[in-house]
């Protein structure tokens, strides 16, 4: 009988240890996570007090000297953007005239390949036909 108790005892104590390593872990997770919270919130400040120093550099107001560089930079890097987007703009101007050339191209002149009718019924005429498929006239 003693066996069974001791046995009952240490899953009790068992169980009771999971669950306190379960409890543990969780809230180390929730700290975790206010970290992780407090970090990013710190992450988006340093990027509006960049975004301020950008503003004071356009407006022409003075600024650090230790930021000039990094205004610099991102002068060269908003140039470079513009340049981009000025050959996406070449390419796309380049595809829609290769593309309305091929659709001049493709079209029949006028008068070469137009439809005929059949001068009996009216009907449309393949190019070439002989005699009217609908009602059998002779084509001239």
């Amino acid at each position: 009988m003693a066996f069974f108790q001791d046995l009952g005892k240490k899953i009790t104590e068992g169980v009771q240890d999971a669950s306190k390593k379960t409890t543990e872990l969780i809230e180390i997770n929730k700290l975790k996570s206010s970290i992780s919270s407090e970090k990013d919130a710190i992450n988006a400040t340093k990027i509006q007090m960049g975004d301020k120093i950008f503003a004071m550099f356009n407006a022409g107001e003075a600024i650090p000297d230790t930021m000039a560089e990094d205004v610099q930079a991102i002068l060269a890097r908003l140039e470079k953007i513009t340049e981009l987007e000025g050959k996406i703009e070449e390419i796309k101007a380049a595809s829609e005239a290769e593309k309305a050339s091929r659709a001049a191209a493709a079209a029949p002149a006028a008068g070469v390949g137009a439809t005929k009718f059949c001068t009996g019924c009216g009907a449309a005429l393949a190019e070439g036909t002989v005699f009217c498929g609908k009602c059998g006239k002779k084509q001239e």
